[in-house]
C-alpha cells in the first residue's frame, strides 16, 4: 500500500491549514515514509504557505473488509462509449464539481 493512495484519489486534494483553501494533489509531495508513515510537505498557491504533515497508513482492526467492486462489462464500456461520443464540454465539466459525475451530457 502506497501512503499516497487515499490522497491521489482526492481531485483537490486537502485543505490549508492556514488559509482553509484547497491544496490541489500536485502541490503535494511526499518527502519520505517509514513503514506505515509517511512524511508530506504541502505547499499553499493561495497564501503561499509550506505545511510538512504525516498520514499514517494501515488498517484498524476492527475495520470491515471493503466489498470488491463490481467488475467492468462489455455494457459498461459501450455506455461510456456513447457518453464520451455526445459530449460536448471539457474534463472538469465531465467529472462534475461535486465529484459525482454530469447530470445530463451536453447536446
Amino acid at each position: 500500500m502506497d501512503p499516497l493512495d487515499h490522497l491521489l484519489a482526492l481531485p483537490d486534494g486537502l485543505r490549508c491549514t492556514v488559509c482553509d483553501d484547497r491544496v490541489p494533489a500536485t502541490r503535494i509531495r511526499l518527502l519520505a515514509w517509514r513503514d506505515d508513515l509517511a512524511f508530506l510537505q504541502i505547499d499553499c498557491e493561495s497564501c503561499a504557505s509550506t505545511t510538512l504533515g504525516f498520514v499514517l497508513g494501515g488498517r484498524s482492526e476492527d475495520a470491515e473488509p471493503v466489498p470488491a467492486p463490481d467488475p467492468i462489462t462489455s455494457d459498461d464500456v459501450l455506455d461510456m462509449h456513447q457518453l464520451l461520443a455526445s459530449w460536448r464540454g471539457d474534463l472538469a465539466g465531465l467529472l462534475g464539481s461535486d465529484g459525482r459525475g454530469p447530470a445530463e451530457p451536453s447536446r
